[in-house]
């Protein structure tokens, strides 16, 4: 859900996986093979794992994870410190490059991420900052994205 320039359904595809779909806001070109589902269908759907790079964040209602069927949730969403960082977490939420009003419409860190998955049906299977190798900016201190891989219970 928001394959954005399809890369990852890509490479799911090319490593074998036999069904690939992706839904976007937007229908941007897919892969050859892939397969694009509207909302009502990615929500009517089974799957084996359904993946969410940088959207929790921009959708107004979560309530469609409780809906969401699938047996796997792969998530990437900006790493918000505030809480993690006492009383220094104002100032820097202030400047956080990846606080974007009126476009990010939630900020998560650990535990409210796994809170809110867990609220609707996911145990967390692991948590990490594996993706600031590659994308945080030069002089940019981490963690800046936290990504979460999660079963359905």
């Amino acid at each position: 859900i928001g394959y954005g320039t399809g890369t990852f359904v890509e490479a799911a595809k090319i490593t074998g996986v036999a069904d690939c779909a992706g839904c976007d806001i937007a229908e941007f070109p897919l892969p050859k093979g892939v397969r694009f589902v509207d909302w009502d269908e990615a929500l009517a759907s089974q799957w084996d794992l359904v993946a969410m790079f940088d959207v929790l964040e921009h959708i107004p209602d979560l309530g469609f994870l409780g809906r969401l069927k699938t047996r796997h949730l792969a998530v990437a969403v900006p790493y918000c410190r505030w809480r993690e960082l006492g009383a220094d977490g104002d100032a820097w939420f202030r400047t956080w490059r990846m606080r974007l009003p009126n476009e990010h419409l939630h900020h998560f860190d650990r535990d409210s991420l796994v809170a809110l998955l867990a609220h609707n049906g996911f145990e967390c299977v692991t948590l990490n900052s594996f993706e600031d190798g590659i994308r945080l900016r030069p002089g940019e201190a981490g963690p800046n994205i936290l990504s979460g891989f999660f079963r359905k219970l």
